[in-house]
This record gives structure tokens, C-alpha cells and sequence, in this order.
């Protein structure tokens, strides 16, 4: 859920300090912050070839249509795609250690899978889902959301943005399908 919040702070004449804090926490997403944030989020996680980019439509002030784009060619950059195919990636691992700030991989990667990719702009819902079958019987005690993505120098890189435990971990015999889908709703 998207969470809202403004803080306005008045300081007066006198000294008198007055601080006045909104929280909205809307589901469904009716005002532009939701809008403009939701579709920032969905275009991180975007899907993008080599070379391409991705931009979202507006309507500026005056009325004329406009597209803001959030993922280009450029290859040094971190929103770029060009030094290779920008893609979202599940990961599914055997580690029960709790996660921490500092993870930056599965700690017992099993398998690493492309992920599909989907936006839902009217009920505002991103959705990043991939699954696995595994040749041999396994228990799934962590799963990550990754995403393949260009560094400062020029280089595709895996970058961890989400690592989970599972407890109780998940047994899955082999030639069975474990699937994982992250959805953010705003």
C-alpha cells in the first residue's frame, strides 16, 4: 500500500513553531502522487532490450500530451539499457537466515529466472512472477526479486532489491513448478 504523508511546518513571527502532518493511505491510488509513484515504481522494474527505453503519457499544464521517459539507451547509468536487456529476475534459495540490509544475493541460491512482467495502470498493480522445476527434491527457504540492470561503468549487473524467508521453508520434488509473484499495489 502507498502511503502518503505531508508534513507543513509554520514558523510565526513569535517564535511559535506550528506543524501540522496529513497521512492519507488510500488503496486504489485517486490522487497524481499514487499515479506518478506507481508508475515509477513499475518502470524500474521494467522490461527493456538493449537500446530501447520506456516513457509513461501525461498531460502537461497547458494541455498538450506529453511522455516522460524513465528507462533510455544510455549505457552508464542505472535507468539505462544500454549496455545490455534490463530484466526483472526471481530467485529461489535454501538459506532460513533472516534477511538484512546488507544482502546483496540469495544466501543459498537455488535458481535464478527470468521474470514476467505486467502492469496494471486502472487498478494500479505491478506484478513481477517467475517460476522454477527443479531437477532434484528441494526445500525453498528464501526467494529475491533481482533486476539486471546497468552500473556506473557501462556493466550489466544483478542487483538484489528484495530477499524474503519463508517459514515454514517449501518442499518441491523435483520436476514440480514453484512459482513467485511480487505485486506492489498502490
Amino acid at each position: 500500500m502507498f502511503r502518503k504523508e505531508i508534513v507543513i511546518v509554520v514558523k510565526r513571527k513569535d517564535g511559535r513553531v506550528e506543524t501540522r502532518k496529513v497521512v492519507v493511505d488510500k488503496s486504489g491510488g485517486g490522487d497524481l502522487v499514487t499515479l506518478w509513484g506507481f508508475r515509477l515504481i513499475c518502470c524500474l522494474f521494467a522490461k527493456v532490450p538493449k537500446g530501447a527505453s520506456v516513457s509513461f503519457g501525461f498531460v502537461d499544464l497547458g494541455g498538450t500530451s506529453r511522455s516522460q521517459i524513465c528507462i533510455h539507451e544510455r549505457p552508464r547509468e542505472f535507468f539505462g539499457s544500454g549496455c545490455a536487456d534490463r530484466s526483472p529476475y526471481i530467485g529461489f534459495g535454501s538459506s532460513d537466515v533472516a534477511p538484512s540490509r546488507s544482502d546483496s544475493k540469495l544466501l543459498g541460491e537455488l535458481a535464478r529466472v527470468d521474470a514476467s512482467y505486467s502492469v496494471d495502470e486502472t487498478n494500479f498493480i505491478c506484478s513481477i512472477g517467475g517460476s522454477w522445476v527443479p531437477a532434484s527434491d528441494v526445500s525453498v527457504c528464501e526467494v529475491g526479486l533481482y533486476m539486471f540492470v546497468c552500473d556506473s561503468g557501462g556493466v550489466a549487473r544483478y542487483v538484489l532489491f528484495d530477499r524474503s524467508v519463508l517459514s515454514p521453508c517449501i518442499s518441491v520434488s523435483a520436476g514440480s513448478t514453484i512459482s513467485v509473484l511480487y505485486v506492489f499495489r498502490f
